[in-house]
């Protein structure tokens, strides 16, 4: 029991100070340091930062992965958007450390044609948008869908990196879900 909750601390500081400080900002004697486990304890479970990092990135974007699938998204697209927006606010320093984590890694991923992150990274938003479209609330081309996702994205993405790590308010998240929402429409 104790290796587990030693291995949970690990992780969850790690996740935190890397979603506050960066790749730069965080060490293995940082995180010693502020999880409270000793170095050698913590090079016992993560051979190095970067084993860390990435074991870190796959459990958080997978789980991250399978609670928005099991949103049941409100019906029409602004509430669905917004539904959405407020879920990226509800897991904050996740989605920060994912955001973080694939600026840092950017050669791990697939070639893209632009610096932008995956094309994963804008799927939950591109599947509003193409319900919306099929609903007959928004009339995009295929290419004009997929281009409109990332910026949406990338909007929702560039107040996640900026408010962290202080959420704002219930009000400020509403008004940030409506901007972006008017923005789209």
């Amino acid at each position: 029991m104790a290796k587990v909750q030693s291995s949970e601390a690990i992780r969850l500081t790690a996740k935190r100070l890397f979603a506050q400080r960066g790749y730069e900002g965080v060490s293995m004697r940082i995180l010693a340091k502020e999880s409270g486990i000793g170095l050698s304890s913590i090079y016992h479970f993560f051979a190095d930062k970067d084993e860390l990092l990435k074991s870190i990135y796959q459990e958080t974007n997978t789980r991250l992965g399978a609670e928005r699938r099991a949103l049941k998204l409100k019906p029409s697209f602004a509430p669905a958007l917004g539904q959405l927006i407020e879920f990226q606010f509800a897991h904050m320093e996740d989605v920060v450390f994912v955001l973080k984590y694939y600026m840092h890694y950017r050669s791990d991923f697939a070639a893209l044609p632009t610096k932008t992150l995956p094309p994963k990274s804008t799927l939950h938003v591109q599947e509003v948008m193409q319900r919306a479209v099929d609903n007959g609330e928004m009339k995009l081309s295929p290419d004009m869908l997929e281009r409109q996702s990332r910026i949406v994205a990338h909007a929702i993405n560039g107040f996640m990196l900026e408010y962290y790590p202080d959420c704002p308010d219930i009000a400020e998240r509403r008004r940030i879900a409506n901007d972006i929402v008017s923005f789209t429409v």
